[in-house]
């Protein structure tokens, strides 16, 4: 499968009468989208799949939806619009998109319930799991905000010979009143890119102010040469990786990204001011990370975060902490130069020494930016310490080491061989105890 990437174009270059037009059929299209959203999700959908019946239904946790509603759906929910056929058959694939998605999550939850119940998992297990689909139930999309999804049906970009504009995005068949609405289009650096390496897809997102075009790019095959390195996160410093690079920690302005955070927390949500914030916050993870020299590494060990905050809530400042835009940076940039990119649990590798002869994990270990062994007295940067350890071959924490929270108090050994108490005995009888359930 190809890669796909978005450029955004900014729709200020049209005149009023343009603008006014493309309000009224933003304001239509959303209306119909939600009159579609809702009447699936509440009256459920049957429909017929390589000769086998499957059904959506909330209610039931049925939860196949297919790819494309069919055109009965607009008379069986009593649609009226000015919209054209075409206009809503793109209407019908975005709200079946958008269905699918709402419950991608709970349908994956159900199918591992089924497994478990073939593998015979214990029953207690399989109580905490169906307590946890009662608990998470899938909501309605929201569609007051959602963008255009148009295809080469309703609309064309094509490159015309103007003086000021690039081409013309002319959407066209829409509305029953035939109107006819001729977007000039500017492309920027990012899109002039993605125009060299591949080619432009039909298929456009059309919002207030952007325009997204989506253009579809080779894969690149990933290295076979070169180092694998371990990858740690940061709020401090984007990201350190086991062979002693690390991102720049200022730009030519002065801003670090504990600057930035700090100015995004004291601006009020919603406001223009925090929208601002947040952009320079993304564009300053963006310049860092593609300021990194990636040459000689064919593979990244990132760590993977998730539950960040439970059961111990961030401060305002740390609040606005976004692990998963450096994620998403760094897996771009992996893909467009064939690394591969393989997330590692992060438990207690910001805490474990990374010296090969010792591998003391204690949670005392680790002051902030720090990494002072308790045992061996091995001194060195946090989280250069933890991106070592990401990249170190080590067996994976069981659940029931967890629960001994040994990290908490004297500390244990985590090495390659296994894992040892304080005084170098293996633990692996405490580790091996058989669930009474």
């Amino acid at each position: 499968m190809n890669r796909i990437r978005t450029s955004k174009h900014s729709i200020k270059f049209s005149n009023t009468n343009k603008i006014e037009n493309l309000n009224i059929l933003l304001s239509e299209y959303r209306r119909c989208l939600k009159h579609f959203v809702s009447y699936i999700w509440l009256n459920g959908y049957v429909y017929e799949s390589k000769g086998v019946l499957k059904t959506f239904d909330i209610k039931t946790n049925q939860l196949d939806c297919p790819s494309m509603l069919t055109s009965d759906v607009i008379t069986k929910s009593k649609l009226e619009s000015f919209l054209t056929g075409r206009a809503l058959k793109c209407c019908l694939g975005q709200a079946a998109g958008m269905i699918k998605a709402a419950t991608l999550k709970q349908k994956k939850r159900l199918y591992i319930l089924n497994q478990e119940k073939i593998k015979g998992t214990p029953r207690s297990k399989r109580k905490q799991f169906i307590k946890k689909l009662k608990c998470n139930i899938p909501q309605i999309p929201n569609c007051d905000n959602a963008k255009l999804e148009l295809n080469s049906i309703c609309a064309n970009l094509k490159v015309e010979k103007d003086k000021h504009f690039d081409s013309f995005l002319r959407l066209t068949s829409i509305t029953k009143t035939k109107m006819d609405i001729k977007i000039p289009i500017q492309h920027n650096r990012h899109s002039l890119k993605l125009q060299s390496e591949g080619k432009m897809l039909n298929s456009f997102l059309i919002g207030n102010d952007i325009i997204n075009i989506r253009w579809e790019l080779p894969i690149i095959k990933e290295k076979q040469e070169g180092t694998i390195v371990g990858a740690d996160q940061g709020k401090k410093d984007v990201l350190t990786l086991s062979n002693g690079t690390i991102t720049t920690k200022t730009d030519c302005h002065g801003h670090s990204l504990d600057s930035i955070i700090l100015k995004v927390s004291k601006k009020k949500k919603g406001s223009n001011a925090f929208r601002r914030a947040k952009t320079h916050q993304k564009n300053f993870v963006n310049w860092s990370i593609n300021n990194l020299n990636f040459n000689n590494i064919k593979q990244i060990n990132l760590e993977k975060i998730w539950n960040i905050g439970y059961k111990n809530p961030r401060s305002r400042l740390m609040s606005h902490w976004f692990n998963t835009i450096i994620r998403d940076k760094i897996q771009t940039k992996c893909e467009n130069e064939g690394i591969r990119l393989i997330h590692s649990s992060c438990t207690y590798r910001s805490q474990r020494c990374s010296n090969p002869k010792c591998g003391y994990v204690n949670k005392l270990n680790r002051k902030g930016k720090v990494f002072i062994c308790r045992h061996c007295g091995n001194t060195m940067d946090a989280d250069l310490n933890a991106s070592c350890n990401h990249v170190a071959e080590l067996p994976e924490i069981p659940y029931r080491l967890r629960q001994l929270n040994l990290n908490r108090s004297k500390g244990f050994f985590w090495k390659p061989e296994g894992f040892f108490d304080s005084t170098g005995r293996s633990l692996q009888s405490l580790l091996h105890v058989e669930d009474k359930h």
